[in-house]
């Protein structure tokens, strides 16, 4: 009885646990650093979009890429703060 159980928990763990333990591969991280050197925050992209983080890990703000070409900005309250164009000439 306790075998069978124990099996059990073991091929779940294996079928759920290293899936959810993993990060996204499309999930990557990038600092920003100041003139002097000095870290000053990260982001996370998240694909089609990207949260944005302080020096201290707070977050600050995200950016969405639409499928016009835009960028959409966003502060830490979710309010729209503002737009850019992709200018990037197309291969």
């Amino acid at each position: 009885m306790y075998e069978l159980l124990f099996i059990t928990t073991v091929a779940l763990l294996i079928t759920f646990g290293t899936g959810s333990s993993r990060a996204d591969p499309r999930d990557q991280s990038r600092s920003y650093y100041d003139n002097n050197g000095s870290f000053s925050g990260s982001s996370i992209d998240h694909g089609k979009d990207a949260s944005f983080y302080d020096r201290n890990g707070r977050f600050s703000g995200s950016a969405i890429r639409n499928s016009n070409g835009t960028t959409s900005f966003y502060d830490k309250s979710g309010h729209f703060t503002g737009s850019s164009v992709d200018t990037t000439p197309k291969r």
